[in-house]
């Protein structure tokens, strides 16, 4: 899944609806922003640490989504 989103000029992002229902995200929850190799990537963190460790990607999975980010980016500008 992927969305684009604009930030606004004081550097803050809107997570929208259907991702924050479906990693529970709400008022005051805690997030994670990895920079790796030049990608974001956002983490929701969890009282259960049992879930983090569940939602944290393995490095494989972090470079297939890195990839995927590219594809994806790759489109839009030939779509220009």
């Amino acid at each position: 899944m992927s969305k684009i989103i604009t930030v606004n000029r004081k550097g803050m992002i809107t997570i929208p609806v259907n991702i924050r229902k479906k990693y529970n995200i709400k008022e005051n929850s805690k997030l994670v922003i990895l920079d790796i190799d030049g990608k974001l990537e956002i983490i929701p963190i969890y009282e259960d640490f049992s879930k983090l460790q569940q939602n944290l990607s393995s490095r494989e999975k972090i470079k297939e989504s890195i990839k995927q980010s590219i594809d994806i980016e790759l489109k839009i500008e030939g779509a220009d």
